[in-house]
């Protein structure tokens, strides 16, 4: 099993703005952009290092620190250790635009997003 964390996801109210702090002013690039069918945006920035964070605008979601988003190998295999280890994830594993998702939260209540990548997504931004 191998987990990699990949970024901070934060729910923004204005992403432009926000876009233009970690851009002009942390010095990160803009990676990619997606508008998503409930009328919401996302735009990944990446930093030098490799983690990036990603910002989301959305009126569904509350403002702040939505999760920590990582990179799962296999995706089935890290719930069943989840489950082995006492952690149950919070609901069902769904599709998403890049992959395949579900989420487990930490023993404080974080929001962590395991997410196992499509091998195009991969190629093309990992």
């Amino acid at each position: 099993m191998k987990i990699k964390v990949q970024y901070s996801t934060i729910i923004v109210k204005n992403l432009e703005e926000s876009i233009k702090f970690y851009r002009d002013v942390l010095g990160f690039k803009e990676g990619y952009h997606v508008d998503t069918p409930d009328g919401g945006a996302i735009t990944i920035m990446k930093s030098e290092n490799g983690a990036s964070v990603e910002l989301i605008e959305n009126t569904n979601f509350e403002e702040g620190l939505y999760s920590i988003g990582t990179d799962v190998n296999n995706l089935d295999e890290t719930i069943r250790y989840l489950k082995e280890k006492g952690y149950e994830t919070t609901g069902p594993v769904i599709p998403s635009t890049v992959g395949r998702m579900t989420f487990v939260l930490d023993p404080n209540g974080v929001r962590i997003c395991l997410i196992e990548h499509t091998q195009e997504y991969k190629e093309k931004y990992m």
